[in-house]
């Protein structure tokens, strides 16, 4: 189990994931499912073993839980994400076996535990402080012949900057991170008037990118430290050296990353004779 001091090095996601888990709704669970199925269009997971690593507020898991899965794993560093996820599915998804557990992706290990149809970790690799050797970690939590499911963070020319100051913010004061939320999200928004989008409909309809919530969002980019990020081609390699192929990828433009990265996607097989 991850000791005290890994935890208290990592921004408070699970107390942001706990007050997310608030709002949750049917409108919510949708989008997560219509996120998921883009992940596996062809029926991937029906019937699946699922590893939810870094499980959040638990919507994920839940999704997964809605579209045939047989079992959801689902493992989280941060005590506040397992509870949300504990209570998230305790409420929706009581119809086949799954369980919550405070664990380290650098726990996990294939020998003390079974691998999975399914190992799936959106936007959390890059938080663990040593990404790469996270994502072999839990790569390696795949079944041959099973898929592995990530999105990080896309490698841009103000990731540099976005580390620095993911790391005040995260040991700011509340005070002061409201602050900063307030100026980062004025700006923002005032920018989508520039562009000539409505600053309402932006947080009216962020909802339908995975179900999420974009205050709760600006949160979690603003303090998600520890940070790291990749361009799409050292992702492809990193994986095809670890025996999987990639089936299909989500990946964006490099912008200049001023106003922050979004995260790419990959689903990936893993070799039949690993």
């Amino acid at each position: 189990m991850a000791s005290l001091l890994e935890v208290d090095q990592h921004f408070a996601f699970g107390e942001n994931w706990q007050s997310f888990a608030k709002l949750l709704d049917n409108k919510r669970i949708e989008e997560a499912e219509a996120g998921m199925t883009r992940l596996f269009p062809n029926g991937e997971l029906d019937g699946a073993t699922f590893l939810d690593v870094g499980c959040g507020s638990g919507l994920s898991s839940l999704a997964a839980t809605r579209l045939g899965v047989a079992r959801i794993d689902a493992v989280d560093l941060d005590p506040n994400s397992v509870a949300a996820t504990t209570e998230m599915l305790s409420t929706y998804a009581k119809d086949i076996p799954w369980t919550a557990r405070i664990k380290s992706v650098f726990d996990l290990n294939p020998a003390e535990q079974n691998q999975y149809d399914i190992v799936y970790s959106w936007g959390v690799l890059h938080h663990t402080g040593d990404m790469w050797r996270a994502v072999k970690y839990a790569a390696l939590m795949v079944k041959p012949g099973g898929y592995f499911a990530i999105a990080l963070y896309r490698k841009t020319p103000s990731c540099d900057f976005w580390t620095r100051e993911k790391q005040f913010y995260s040991r700011a004061p509340r005070l002061i991170q409201t602050l900063l939320r307030t100026v980062y999200m004025t700006a923002f928004l005032a920018r989508t008037l520039r562009h000539g989008e409505s600053p309402i409909a932006h947080i009216r309809n962020y909802h339908s990118a995975r179900g999420m919530s974009w205050f709760h969002d600006v949160h979690d980019w603003l303090g998600g430290y520890p940070y790291e990020s990749a361009s799409a081609e050292s992702v492809r390699a990193f994986l095809e050296k670890l025996g999987f192929k990639i089936v299909r990828e989500f990946v964006g433009e490099v912008g200049n990353g001023i106003w922050g990265s979004g995260c790419d996607e990959y689903v990936a097989v893993r070799d039949e004779i690993a």
